[in-house]
């Protein structure tokens, strides 16, 4: 097949941002500006609407279509052109390939990353183009603009192609798991349309309520105001310095001597995020009834899918009964839910996964993975004996906590099991005390440092393995990028070339860090002495710690004196989990493990899609480690076998799912 690279500019009255590329191109008003296309990467052409169609465009059967974000075309050449469309196993997305390699999956960000020459790289005056041309605006149509938006998408296809001849082919599975990708998002997943209304109009009724019934209560002109509202509080006698939920309840923990704590109720009500995703799905359905391109493949480094539409991922547990409050919320009455003695925004919030449901004549089957990046810890660092609690009873944090405390497993009480759990969410990735005291202060319980320092160090002794196989990696991953040879340890093998550090993976596909490098740093850092003698040291680290002067008050607090000490870490160029920036990043032997631990959990889950695809479980969606399905007549029993049934290269690792069949997602 010959190859044809092409991007579409477009004019719409619709804002892609907030109706998501799917609805965007359905919109009447969308129409083509122009297509530039190359073809077997010869010098690009370009087209407009008013040409002769080039022949991919009459005969597409007979090219593989190339394109960043390849969806938005897709979308656009079926909703807009309006002509047959290439079948997905012809289109390929070079974004899918950057970001297979934790390159940019920005066009412009990708080549500047890669160190394009200026004529490839993305041209900087299409930001300018876009938002005179392609939205509404009085420039709209203006002949020299156009000339010069024309040349800028004959750029982008230039630069689409450089940067492409620098990426790596999927290989044949991910490739795939990259075309069920697309199909998932075309697919799309039904929403309860008359729901949605229904919520979106008792969210706006309750919202004004609270505002007036605060106004009320403070005379306050705005209570929306974070400023008006910390005036208003110091005006009572408490000083906090922000109205976040987590400085609003720590308010509400405390005893209400200043007479606030009404008001912050309702503060914490109308701030509540959670049922605006009910206005974010309306947005994106459109006139439809489905959310279409909802995740995106790779969208993590380790290969994870995150959302690109409405975030569903972060989406909080229900407090109450999802089916009672859908119930309550068909009636579109406020007082029907004083009568139930139910708060409505509280309601809102726990029916969102409820407003997803099957296609008509269809259910859900929905199959969520129990623990599943413990347990392939667990397996790649051989600690047999957490390996053959998960193919037992399960009880893993029962059987931590039976080690950490050293007594039977029969007499741990609730208390000791919830340390467990601790333990076992905060220290698998080389968490320290700090991550300790923190996971325990997220789930409302208190731990000294000193004795998560104490709980810490009983984790890792009762888990020898995992703690070998951080400094393992990290050897290993060293000594690849030092001297240049692979460096296998099991089923995990690193080695450098072309200007990556490649991670390949028990499945096959590799991790990527770009520009891998073995530099020195200075390490913060501060010990204690433990009530048995022993001297335990915290490491400083951002994501955890925080602002570095809070980690040296905090050790001058314990009574220990900070100080810094060389060590060589691994520097790599990556995007920043925070600031989404190009820079300079650096990992060490428990991140690595990390990220080899959630890849691994990836692709355990992308083999079961594929196989539940076979068997006509329809996927619309995954969540973290939840993969959703519609089927006429699949089975809870099937679809958990499937789910359980490991690769061949996973051979051994004990895998254990949860599933159930509804008509509305639930969790």
């Amino acid at each position: 097949m010959k190859k044809i690279s092409l991007d579409f500019e477009t004019y719409s009255e619709c804002d892609i941002k907030k109706a998501g590329a799917w609805v965007y191109s359905k919109d009447k008003s969308t129409k083509i500006l122009c297509m530039a296309y190359s073809i077997d990467d010869q010098t690009p052409n370009i087209w407009l609407p008013k040409d002769r169609h080039p022949d991919f465009l009459i005969h597409p059967e007979k090219y593989e279509i190339h394109a960043w974000n390849s969806f938005f075309e897709w979308v656009i050449w079926t909703h807009v052109l309006k002509l047959p469309t290439p079948p997905i196993s012809q289109w390929y997305d070079t974004a899918a390939l950057a970001s297979a390699m934790a390159l940019p999956r920005a066009l412009g960000a990708c080549a500047i990353a890669l160190g394009m020459p200026d004529n490839q790289l993305k041209d900087k005056r299409g930001y300018f183009l876009i938002n005179k041309l392609s939205k509404p605006n009085k420039l709209n149509g203006d002949k020299v603009l156009l000339e010069e938006m024309y040349n800028y998408c004959i750029q982008d296809v230039i630069t689409e192609q450089a940067i492409a001849k620098k990426l790596y082919k999927l290989n044949p599975l991910e490739r795939k798991i990259w075309e069920l990708d697309q199909a998932i998002n075309i697919r799309g997943v039904k929403v309860d349309r008359p729901r949605i209304k229904d919520a979106i109009y008792l969210y706006e009724t309750q919202q004004q309520i609270l505002k007036t019934n605060l106004i009320s209560l403070t005379g306050l002109d705005n209570p929306n105001s974070q400023k008006q509202f910390l005036g208003w509080l110091l005006d009572k006698g408490v000083l906090v310095d922000n109205v976040q939920k987590s400085t609003l309840q720590n308010i509400l923990n405390s005893p209400d001597e200043f007479g606030v704590h009404e008001a912050v109720k309702l503060k914490l009500s109308l701030s509540k995020s959670a049922p605006k995703k009910y206005l974010s799905i309306k947005e994106k359905i459109g006139k439809g009834t489905r959310l279409h391109g909802n995740i995106m493949y790779h969208g993590a480094s380790t290969g994870r899918w995150v959302s690109t539409g409405v975030n569903l991922q972060n989406i909080a547990r229900p407090t109450l009964d999802p089916n009672t409050c859908i119930e309550l919320i068909k009636t579109r009455n406020i007082n029907s839910f004083a009568e139930e003695n139910i708060n409505p925004i509280e309601a809102l919030s726990s029916s969102i996964r409820g407003m997803l449901v099957p296609t008509k004549n269809k259910k859900f089957v929905v199959g969520d993975y129990a623990s599943i990046e413990a347990r392939v810890l667990a397996w790649l660092a051989e600690q047999k004996d957490k390996v053959e609690i998960f193919k037992s009873d399960g009880k893993i944090y029962e059987h931590t906590a039976s080690k950490m405390f050293r007594k039977p497993v029969e007499t741990i009480t609730k208390d000791e099991r919830f340390l467990g759990k601790i333990a076992e969410l905060a220290c698998g990735y080389g968490g320290g005390a700090k991550a300790f005291h923190l996971m325990a202060e997220n789930y409302g319980v208190d731990i000294s440092k000193e004795k998560a320092n104490v709980l810490k160090n009983d984790w890792r002794r009762a888990n020898p393995n995992i703690v070998k196989f951080w400094a393992d990696i990290e050897t290993c991953a060293k000594d690849a990028i030092r001297y240049g040879v692979a460096r296998k340890l099991r089923n995990i093998e690193f080695i450098t070339k072309n200007r990556f550090l490649w991670c390949k993976l028990p499945s096959g596909r590799t991790l990527a860090y770009y520009s891998p490098v073995c530099k020195a740093k200075k390490v913060l850092c501060y010990s204690i002495d433990g009530a048995n003698g022993a001297t335990t040291t915290e490491v400083y680290n951002e994501v955890i710690h925080g602002d570095k002067q809070k980690f040296l008050s905090e050790a001058r607090r314990l009574g220990a004196e900070p100080y810094e000490f060389d060590s060589t870490v691994i520097g790599f160029l990556g995007t920043d989990s925070k600031t989404r920036k190009w820079c300079s990043q650096y990992t060490y032997g428990a991140k690595l493990v990390e990220n080899i631990a959630q890849a691994v959990s990836r692709d355990i889950m992308a083999h079961s899609m594929l196989e539940l695809e076979k068997e006509d479980y329809n996927i619309v969606l995954t969540v973290h480690d939840e993969i959703i399905s519609e089927t006429e007549s699949g089975t809870v029993e099937q679809f958990k076998t499937l789910m359980e049934k490991t690769p061949n290269w996973a051979n051994g690792l004990p895998v254990s799912v949860e599933a159930y069949e509804a008509m509305r997602y639930k969790k």
